[in-house]
């Protein structure tokens, strides 16, 4: 066993030196706290097609000005269905998803609720803020669809932090190289891992990892 730091943190983030005029946070649920204390001086756009989140971070005191867009982030405009679980009494929503789920967690679900949700491309919705950008994507298995839909917005990223999956989480989930492949033509490439979710048993395998993405210069 090896010790790593604990590295979502604000005071881990802050040692890159980004300096992004607007971080938008895409897959929201009760929010991302290290995120935005790591850019107290950035405009903040949170994304999620879950209607109640905004209120949820703002309830929570760990943001209080921002911007919130109630739909889903893919690679065309349109609509899809947003699958939401139940794994008790109010929870389960952090694992709502575009995507049928496969894996294993199945089996703690007591229900799962469907639901229509609009869907745009990032492109589009960055559209009305301009600058640099810092942009953290976790949308349960459809991060290769947001990354598809965001080709100009990735050019003007200083940094993307990403849920990557490393195994078939969900029915028709993209492999990792696509994801690393979008993000390589607009310039950015693999940097850090912030996280890492394993798997249950003792000889757990990773699931998906937290990944940090930079400028290859920087």
């Amino acid at each position: 066993m090896a010790v790593h730091p604990l590295k979502t943190r604000a005071f881990y983030v802050r040692g890159y030196g980004f300096t992004p005029d607007v971080v938008v946070d895409v897959g929201v649920h009760d929010g991302t706290p290290w995120l935005y204390k790591s850019f107290p001086d950035a405009r903040f756009v949170l994304v999620d097609p879950q209607p109640d989140c905004g209120d949820s971070v703002r309830a929570s005191g760990h943001l209080s000005v921002f911007d919130f867009h109630a739909v889903a982030l893919g690679a065309e405009t349109g609509q899809a269905t947003l699958h939401v679980p139940e794994t008790a009494p109010g929870k389960g929503g952090a694992m709502a998803s575009l995507m049928e789920r496969t894996d294993v967690l199945v089996d703690t679900f007591t229900q799962v609720d469907r639901m229509d949700v609009p869907v745009m491309r990032l492109d589009d919705l960055m559209a009305d803020y301009p600058g640099r950008v810092g942009l953290k994507i976790d949308t349960e298995g459809f991060e290769t669809a947001v990354l598809q839909g965001g080709g100009e917005t990735l050019k003007r990223c200083d940094f993307v932090i990403l849920e990557l999956s490393v195994s078939k989480r969900f029915a028709g989930v993209a492999p990792p190289s696509r994801a690393i492949t979008l993000l390589a033509q607009a310039g950015l490439e693999m940097r850090d891992i912030m996280a890492i979710a394993d798997g249950p048993g003792k000889r757990a395998r990773p699931r998906h990892m937290d990944v940090l993405f930079t400028r290859w210069a920087a």
